[in-house]
């Protein structure tokens, strides 16, 4: 199945005006396709990310699967900066709710939220609650809760930005060998390019508000290689790149954000 997000614009009541944050968003994830969201801050990258996942309704436009099974809703799993764990129930108990909730019999869970257990890294774990864990590994809970489901795309919005910068590192590894073996259709939201270039297939740009595509990156070097010390010039051009087509919209961003604070 491919994702199609067509035409889509959004826009909110502020103070009794009207604020567009995105503007003629045309933009598709294959399957199998890892894709970064990148642009100044308030430029509608996470509007995005929630308008796909159907928390938000676009003001007009439309987002679909192309090729989809008749009958078959598609599903979406989501991983937000904050991971929302619910702190009275412990980590096989946080992995569960979303099946929990889908109805699934608890007779058919452990075997399932074992494997997505392991998957992440967090074996041994299983009855600890949030407060007993690193951000790192609540972050991991989230994205295994987040898989258990079985979801067609995966979205996930700055997942790593609270993490400290070693742990982020980590982290960003731990979800490129992830990604290897689910495979999933990916958005992901964030700030940092160099994240971007490292894990994504193909970098959006997105301009100030109202946020527009006003670029697309693909990075041609094979993700596994990407931190290999022949490709350190590549990335570097990459990022520098980017930086450069984004650069004059977040240096505008940021004194807008100052004039009015």
């Amino acid at each position: 199945m491919k994702l199609i997000i067509e035409g889509v614009s959004k826009s909110f009541g502020v103070r009794g005006k009207e604020l567009t944050a995105l503007e003629d968003i045309n933009l598709s994830i294959a399957e199998e396709e890892f894709v970064a969201i990148v642009g100044p801050s308030g430029c509608g990258k996470s509007t995005l990310l929630n308008l796909t996942a159907g928390l938000l309704s676009p003001s007009c436009g439309s987002i679909y699967f192309k090729d989809a099974s008749p009958g078959r809703m598609p599903a979406f799993g989501i991983v937000f900066q904050e991971t929302g764990l619910f702190p009275w129930r412990s980590v096989y108990e946080n992995i569960a709710f979303g099946l929990e909730a889908a109805g699934t019999p608890k007779a058919a869970l452990k075997d399932e939220i074992m494997h997505y257990i392991e998957l992440v890294g967090l074996s041994g774990f299983e009855q600890s609650f949030p407060h007993q864990l690193s951000g790192g590994m609540r972050q991991r809970v989230g994205i295994a809760r987040a898989l258990v489901i079985s979801p067609d795309v995966l979205l996930m919005d700055e997942p790593f930005s609270a993490l400290d910068a070693q742990t982020r590192t980590i982290m960003q590894e731990e979800l490129v060998a992830l990604w290897e073996k689910t495979r999933l259709s990916t958005l992901y939201v964030t700030h940092n390019i160099q994240e971007a270039v490292l894990l994504a297939d193909r970098v959006v740009l997105l301009s100030r508000r109202p946020g527009r595509v006003s670029n697309i990156i693909e990075i041609k070097i094979p993700r596994l290689e990407r931190e290999r010390a022949e490709h350190t010039g590549a990335i570097d051009e990459y990022v520098r790149t980017i930086w450069e087509h984004i650069s004059k919209d977040a240096r505008a961003a940021l004194l807008e954000v100052e004039e009015n604070g």
